[in-house]
């Protein structure tokens, strides 16, 4: 598996790599650019090794295995809400 996606995986499996990576989306989309660098600078400071070409190369990442996940829609749908502990 590469660093890429087991850095997915990661993301999808803690809340708040999710909310993370949902505030370096919505800043990147503000400023019109960063998102790469952001992506992968939080990427590395978890532990993983990848590039800004390779989240740009992946960005269609989303439903890679089937079904969309909940913050994968929340993704689409430009949701930035906060989860509450269950």
């Amino acid at each position: 598996m590469t660093d890429f996606n087991s850095f997915r995986n990661a993301v999808l499996e803690d809340d708040d790599l999710q909310e993370q990576v949902i505030f370096i989306i919505n800043t990147a989309t503000a400023n019109g650019s960063g998102l790469g660098d952001g992506i992968a600078t939080l990427a590395k400071t978890h532990g993983y090794t990848i590039t800004s070409e390779e989240v740009y190369a992946h960005q269609d990442f989303l439903g890679q295995d089937g079904d969309l996940t909940d913050f994968e829609l929340e993704l689409i749908s430009g949701g930035s809400k906060k989860r509450s502990p269950c």
